[in-house]
């Protein structure tokens, strides 16, 4: 995959999830979560991610089922796209925590997505 298609698929990430975590800004917070409306709007945010990519790496197993033999030479572009999805989403939600949140409230998980996209 080329880097300028990483860099498109990286940014439109971002901007896809900007554009879901406004999205359920826009419907009813439950009762139990008004006490905390951004954690609410951010757990649903990576809830749909997760939905996303679990059912993206089973269609990257399925279509490509030499991959369950050799994770680390076997690859296709279906799966690249998959993890510079997955990096636009940590982009995001670092940057919608650093600017929502107290450094002292959440640098554990501002740590682990740097570590997630260092490994990746």
């Amino acid at each position: 995959m080329e880097l300028g298609s990483v860099i498109l698929t990286i940014g439109g990430s971002v901007g896809f999830f900007k554009f879901v975590n406004s999205g359920v800004g826009k419907l009813p917070t439950p009762e139990s979560a008004c006490r905390n409306v951004w954690k609410w709007r951010n757990i649903s945010t990576s809830c749909v991610h997760s939905m996303i990519t679990a059912t993206w790496a089973v269609l990257c197993f399925f279509l490509h089922p030499q991959m369950a033999e050799d994770l680390i030479e076997t690859h296709s572009v279906f799966s690249h796209v998959l993890v510079s999805f997955s990096i636009g989403y940590f982009i995001y939600d670092f940057f919608d925590m650093l600017r929502s949140q107290k450094l002292s409230q959440s640098w554990e998980l501002l740590f682990h997505h740097i570590v997630v996209r260092v490994q990746k």
